[in-house]
């Protein structure tokens, strides 16, 4: 026992030693940093003791804080004080560089590289982690630009002056102001060119100057969280704001370019209300099926049409039919782009594992009642999808395809069996956008080949559904534009489709292997329209143009 304390005191006292040498050697560091800030004319700082805020660590990670032995510590206002090992070391120059880039002014100070070392522990905090979180959540009060936003000329002149955080948030406040879905920022020679793009179609804002784009590109970079010192690889990032107490979500993708980086700003209104199937433009055979298929208890549903054609939409509209306190739903998504009230949403991570197809296994283990998977891309998801469908499970997925047939092949050359594929499937919707008139449009008379393009498409209608009485018009709308539609001419968008109902015949069809013109020959006796004459009849309803027809279906 006597043995065992004096081994214990003898290690305490080796330990008490250890420490005070480690404290004088850390005094000589610290004596000799004080000594070379002065000879490099800076003031010098032990960050090691400097109590640091957690709304300052978020200005930079901890990866890169560690990698420049640099370390935010004080700021006031756009003022910034940063505590550096050794200002010369090319990574910490680069993080000043982009730290600057950012919209910071910077004041430097020298630290010892084990002072900086030891208050990297201040990212550990659960402080730290909370703010990062929320770092990107602009308050409401701080983007009030109504006066700003009158036009976009007076948006432009503020840009080149103000300070680039604050520049951002007009730009975005005036973007979702204009009805924007994207924000495209895109670096010339010795200019950049801002584009908008409202209703499906790119429109230019304006141009504005290298310096500005730099300041832009920076605090675009560090509100996204994405990598400053990083700009010969593409990158994706995501950021909150909050206006008119409407959450708003911004996810930013950049990539090289031979004269900077591109970015486009994918602007996510989480606020946003998706209406119903009747406000987004269905026809009334459509509207049955939807209904229908609103109340499944099992069966795969799939929308399927190219990027920006509105699928996620109208599977969000499906997903609130469902939603009830009786309705377990689950959605598997890549990325969640709407944060639904009462429904779970997961995101996949490709990179660490979590698939689609391994997703689904593991959400159908959650009890589900109805089921979203955001893209059927490969054999593996396609037979777990199909599988849920068969087992008493509502599937809701995306598919790119032309047209509602075509995903019927499509499936199968993907390797879904017939067998399987024909009790899996209830329903198709392949739709596009078309953008809606505005108010503002007026008459204009029908010209000759309009007129047999018009004659031709109601012939095909009525083959397939008698009940539909419309007639060739003298008048059709144009396009006028006015200050409402920015002189557009157009004002929002709707749902242009075609809906297959896969009942007994095709199911019938699909197991014996019939081709997708037999397949299509055979929806259309129960009255499918295809695209373009969905698409016609709504010419003829005045509620969009022939041309603008012509530019989003290839007829």
């Amino acid at each position: 026992m006597a043995d065992q304390n004096i081994q214990q005191d003898d290690q305490a006292q080796s330990q008490a030693r250890r420490k005070a040498l480690s404290n004088i050697n850390r005094e000589m560091e610290e004596k000799s940093v004080m000594a070379r800030a002065a000879e490099l004319k800076l003031q010098y700082v032990d960050v090691d003791v400097f109590p640091v805020n957690p709304d300052i660590l978020v200005i930079l990670k901890p990866e890169d804080a560690k990698r420049g032995l640099a370390m935010p510590f004080f700021k006031v206002g756009k003022n910034l004080r940063v505590a550096v090992a050794d200002p010369s070391k090319p990574e910490t120059k680069e993080i000043l560089a982009n730290l600057e880039k950012a919209g910071f002014v910077l004041q430097i100070h020298l630290a010892s590289a084990n002072g900086i070392l030891g208050a990297l522990r201040h990212y550990e905090s659960d402080q730290y982690k909370m703010k990062v979180e929320t770092k990107n959540v602009v308050a409401e009060e701080e983007i009030h630009y109504e006066k700003e936003l009158e036009n976009l000329a007076l948006v432009k002149e503020k840009l080149a002056t103000m300070p680039a955080e604050e520049a951002l948030n007009m730009l975005h406040v005036s973007a979702i102001k204009a009805g924007a879905s994207d924000i495209h920022y895109q670096p010339e020679e010795n200019f950049f060119v801002l584009r908008f793009r409202i209703d499906g179609v790119l429109h230019k804002a304006f141009e504005l100057g290298k310096d500005v784009y730099a300041r832009l590109s920076g605090q675009l970079k560090y509100k996204a969280n994405m990598k400053l010192n990083v700009t010969n690889v593409p990158q994706d990032g995501r950021f909150r704001f909050i206006v008119n107490e409407r959450k708003i979500d911004v996810r930013v993708s950049s990539i090289p370019t031979e004269y900077g980086e591109s970015f486009v700003c994918r602007i996510l209104d989480s606020g946003k209300n998706f209406g119903s199937f009747e406000e987004l433009g269905f026809n009334a055979r459509s509207l049955e099926i939807l209904k229908n298929a609103s109340e499944l208890n099992q069966g795969m549903v799939l929308v399927t049409g190219p990027t920006s054609s509105g699928k996620t939409t109208t599977l969000y509209v499906l997903l609130n039919n469902f939603n009830t306190p009786e309705v377990k739903i689950i959605t598997l998504e890549d990325p969640i782009e709407y944060h639904l009230a009462g429904i779970t949403q997961s995101q996949i991570e490709e990179k660490s594992g979590y698939n689609f197809a391994d997703g689904l296994r593991s959400i159908l283990r959650q009890d589900p009642d109805v089921v979203m998977i955001g893209e059927i891309r490969d054999k593996e998801t396609a037979e777990v999808a199909a599988q849920a469908a068969l087992t008493g499970h509502v599937l809701l997925s995306t598919l790119h395809t032309n047209s509602a047939v075509e995903t019927i092949p499509r499936l199968i050359t993907i390797g879904l069996p017939q067998f399987v594929l024909a009790p899996a499937l209830s329903v198709v919707v392949a739709q596009r956008l078309l953008r809606r008139l505005c108010t503002c449009a007026v008459d204009r008379q029908v010209t000759a080949k309009e007129k047999e393009i018009i004659e031709k498409a109601l012939v095909e209608i009525k083959a397939a559904d008698q009940s539909i009485a419309a007639q060739t018009p003298e008048k059709i709308k144009q396009a006028k534009g006015c200050a409402e539609c920015n002189m557009t001419g157009f004002r929002g968008q709707m749902v242009v489709s075609e809906v297959l109902a896969v009942d007994d015949k095709l199911k019938a069809a699909i197991l014996e292997g019939k081709p997708a013109a037999e397949l299509f020959a055979i929806a259309r006796t129960s009255g499918m329209l295809s695209m373009m004459e969905d698409a016609i009849l709504k010419v003829i309803a005045g509620s969009t143009t022939l041309e603008e027809v012509h530019r989003v279906i290839n007829a």
